[in-house]
């Protein structure tokens, strides 16, 4: 690779988003910290462990007597629980300190809970993690955190007892500190309480301000350590708020006009309710989705905590005039608690604003209402129904919602029915037929503002890859800017981004999940990274993609026309949230499918539905991508669409050493086919997929899963003969290659995947990205 583009990028990379005040390690501390393991495992192998156990002995110390009891009475009601379907769920057993001694560390994989003073199995086997706790500092490495009551979580390291088999503890100097926060984990996670955004993480006053990840050897990786003790800063302090402002993320000017947001917000809330007995709430204000979700855990450009009484939210250029108002959610608990009904509690919060989504809900309302996107009074009231469906949409319709009953019921009536909804079936009907009416009035009050659709450029690009699941490698990273600076630096002005769902079983339909946890590919993680890149001037293809376990979705085929009308409603109403997001971001395109080989060819008609409906709501440019062959040649509703998506994995030659000019020939045949189409249906292709592994003969079968050998001639071979190819083909609208990944360490310096990152190949893209 020629290092200094790679230094190009580093250098963008600082001067532009850096957090403020948060500290790195130096790649060097990397080195030289002993760990006193005979031999190294992976993290492999202590997830083959786990996975294998799927069991967790928690021993916990405490000398206090009401400690003790309160550790039991908890452990044993989670003793109690059994493995649910969840990878992550474990059995729980438990064991006072006094009734374990080594021979326990030897089978179990062991939680240790408690201080170093009271658990002395943690003080014993500590040192040989890079960790001390003392009085007054964590050592972490060769780094010393002041030790402010804090607690230390470590999850999971090799036992000192046998290297295969993963230990963890969470303790700190202060019992109580050390309890009060294992108990909330419990609560939040249950029997999943183990589990940790990074595999170390210090908290203080339960928030995380000390984080990070291990090496291969199991010592400190420097390039993911990250220290928030500093740049964090209590910028108001009043009976009413509180507000923290972390990185910076407020300036001084800014304050004032937050004070009155808030001030203002509470007014509407308990003018409204008519109760004033809030209790004070402390605001956490953050730079980025990053620096909130390695601090909370959570990814969300907002969120509350009942427990602590805040509310943490992400405060740049992204949200600017987006008011979503999670302090009205916790201020409503407060005053009226929650609702049996999920409508209510997501509803009356929204009511309150005036700038949901930028442009206010009765605005997204109505445009839900002309594209045939809402929900029936049942549907609203049923809590199941809405518990698989879009969280934008339901946020959407929940505050209309809110807003229909109080001008239908009147304050007191809705007050009343809040906590305890219970209506009739008559009563629903009854109520049905004017929330339609409610909803036919909005598109005429909140008409749809014009957008100026951006011209489809000649593309050239990746398909940007959510290869990290940590949340500083994934889509919402400073790693992930890192990665897309990097594209653009060889002469990208596109990017795909690629959310996923996924299902199991081919033949039978079922509802599709949203990606939302905090290290996935979820909205905002999205959100930010579509907006760094069109920061970049980038055309951004949103291309949201089910993983098909056991197959893929080229495989998926229902047994009858009533099961795939079935899968289509299921399908659709997942396709539908990434046009609502790519709407409300303003998303150049989206793509509304990927080689669904049978389902588009069986089930022709049911896709121009879907593109009907899915083009009354988002205004952008609208592609399908299909599969070579077979789907590519044969789908007849390209005719719908804006322009035509080809993933091209077609074979460019069966023999082990082609010349490049016999792979040349066969491409012709493959371009006479796209030719065919591009004749037929006259509207541009694009290659949404291409791409070649860096093995020994990618291009015999591109597709296929990698074997043993690293080749990157042979990748770059490949990557010349389609560039020539393809230049000057009147068709040929660009190429957005398979892949690039969302943090440029991915997979080391020699692997054989996709990615030309670092390899021969890079160079060759350059130079044809920037002819």
């Amino acid at each position: 690779m020629n290092r200094k583009y790679l230094l190009v990028v580093l250098f963008v990379i600082v001067g532009i988003v850096g957090f403020a005040g948060v500290q790195y390690l130096p790649t060097a501390e990397n080195e030289g910290i002993s760990i006193g393991l005979d031999s190294v495992s992976s993290r492999r192998d202590l997830r083959r462990t786990f996975f294998d156990k799927r069991e967790i002995l928690v021993v916990y110390g405490a000398k206090d007597p009401t400690l003790q009891q309160q550790y039991k009475d908890l452990l044993h009601e989670l003793s109690k629980k059994e493995i649910t379907r969840s990878r992550r769920s474990v059995k729980v057993s438990y064991k006072a300190v006094d009734e374990v001694d080594d021979s326990s560390f030897k089978n179990s994989i062991v939680f240790l809970v408690g201080t170093v003073n009271e658990n002395p199995f943690i003080k014993k086997y500590m040192g040989s993690t890079p960790f001390q706790v003392s009085e007054t500092n964590i050592t972490i490495g060769a780094k010393e955190v002041p030790n402010n009551n804090s607690i230390l979580g470590v999850c999971f390291y090799p036992s000192p007892v046998d290297p295969k088999i993963p230990f963890a503890f969470l303790t700190g100097t202060n019992a109580n500190e050390v309890f009060e926060l294992f108990a909330e984990k419990v609560a939040e996670k249950g029997q999943s309480f183990y589990r940790q955004n990074l595999e170390y993480e210090v908290y203080e006053q339960k928030e995380r301000l000390v984080m990070g990840d291990f090496n291969a050897q199991w010592g400190i990786e420097g390039s993911t350590f990250f220290n928030f003790a500093t740049g964090t800063e209590i910028v108001l302090d009043t009976d009413e708020y509180k507000f923290i402002n972390h990185q910076q993320a407020l300036d001084a000017a800014m304050v004032d006009k937050k004070v009155a947001e808030v001030k203002a917000a509470k007014a509407k809330v308990v003018g409204f309710v008519g109760r004033n007995n809030v209790p004070k709430i402390t605001y956490n204000f953050y730079t980025c989705t990053e620096e909130k979700g390695l601090m909370t855990g959570n990814t969300d450009h907002s969120t509350f905590d009942v427990a602590t009484n805040s509310v943490h939210t992400i405060i740049n250029n992204i949200y600017a005039n987006n008011y979503i108002g999670r302090d009205n959610a916790l201020m409503l608990y407060n005053l009226i608690g929650e609702s049996n009904k999920t409508i209510f509690n997501v509803g009356l919060p929204i009511y309150f604003t005036d700038t949901w989504q930028m442009k206010g809900y009765k605005y997204w309302a109505a445009r839900l209402v002309e594209s045939e996107n809402t929900y029936t009074v049942a549907e609203l009231l049923n809590n199941t129904f809405l518990e698989m469906e879009s969280s934008l949409i339901r946020d959407c319709m929940a505050g209309a919602f809110a807003d229909f009953l109080i001008n239908t019921w009147g304050k007191n009536r809705y007050l009343q029915q809040y906590k305890n909804v219970s209506l009739s079936s008559g009563e629903i009907k009854s109520l049905d037929l004017k929330w339609q009416q409610y909803l036919k009035s909005l598109p005429k009050a909140h008409p749809k503002e014009k957008m100026e659709t951006k011209k489809l450029p000649y593309l050239k690009g990746f398909n940007f890859a959510h290869e990290g699941y940590s949340i500083y490698n994934g889509y919402g990273s400073q790693k992930a800017t890192e990665a897309l600076l990097k594209q653009k630096n060889m002469g990208s002005n596109a990017m795909a981004i690629v959310p996923y769902t996924g299902i199991n079983d081919i033949n039978t339909p079922t509802p599709l999940h949203f990606s939302d946890n905090a290290g996935s590919e979820n909205d905002d993680a999205v959100v930010h990274a579509v907006s760094m890149a069109s920061d970049m001037g980038m055309y951004t293809l949103l291309k949201p993609q089910i993983y098909v376990g056991g197959s893929w979705p080229g495989g998926i085929d229902m047994p009858t026309d009533a099961q795939w009308d079935k899968f289509h409603d299921y399908y659709y109403r997942w396709i539908r949230h990434y046009a609502f997001l790519a709407e409300i971001h303003e998303m150049d395109a989206l793509c509304i499918g990927v080689e669904f080989t049978k389902a588009t060819l069986a089930q022709p008609e049911a896709w121009r539905e879907m593109i009907k409906k899915t083009r009354a709501l988002y205004s952008g440019q609208l592609t399908y991508a299909a599969n070579w062959g077979a789907e590519f040649e044969n789908i007849t509703f390209w005719d719908d669409l804006d322009f035509i998506g080809l993933n091209s994995y077609y074979p460019l030659s069966k023999k082990d050493n082609p010349t490049n000019e016999e792979m040349s020939l066969q491409f012709d045949t493959v371009k006479t086919k796209i030719k065919k189409v591009y004749d037929h249906f006259k509207k541009p292709i694009v290659f949404t997929e291409i791409g070649f592994r860096s093995i020994d003969t990618p291009w015999k079968n591109p597709h296929a899963e990698a074997d043993d050998t690293i080749n990157e001639e042979a990748q770059q071979r490949a990557y010349e003969v389609i560039f020539k190819g393809i230049e000057n083909e009147p068709w040929c609208q660009g190429i957005l290659w398979w892949k690039f990944p969302s943090y440029i360490e991915y997979r080391g310096e020699h692997n054989n995947a996709f990615t030309p990152n670092n390899k021969l190949a890079e160079e060759t893209v350059r130079d044809w990205f920037t002819k």
